[in-house]
């Protein structure tokens, strides 16, 4: 008796896996994404925690003090700025492209509207 596995167990075990990768694959796929989404929703929320400390740190400044006071009035720092004065690391790294803010060359615009100061970052 010859030992070994029939055409018809071979054939049975690649569908079988053929219908595991039909759904794993979809599922990794949304995960990535799920996790790219996530990554960026933590860069700007590290930014506008950083801009906040900024804020009000140099509250004082006549520039700040304009931009606390004004509705509609914008700033734009460089992100640079925010991390030679220790409010983030330059080494953190912008999601959309890889660079580091240090690399990045990216500016932070502060917007006053109705008294609430929201950043964007743009690089």
């Amino acid at each position: 008796m010859q030992k070994g596995f029939t055409l018809i167990e071979l054939l049975g075990i690649i569908i079988l896996l053929g219908i595991i990768i039909l759904v794993a694959v979809p599922v990794l796929i949304q995960s990535n994404k799920v996790a790219e989404t996530k990554e960026i929703d933590d860069f700007n929320k590290t930014i506008s925690s950083a801009c906040e400390t900024y804020v009000q740190v140099k509250s004082e400044e006549e520039n700040i003090k304009s931009l606390i006071n004004t509705s509609g009035k914008t700033l734009t720092i460089s992100a640079v700025t925010l991390v030679d004065e220790g409010y983030l690391k330059g080494t953190m790294k912008n999601p959309t492209n890889d660079n580091t803010l240090n690399e990045d060359n990216g500016n932070i615009r502060f917007i006053n509207s109705g008294g609430q100061i929201t950043c964007t970052y743009t690089s």
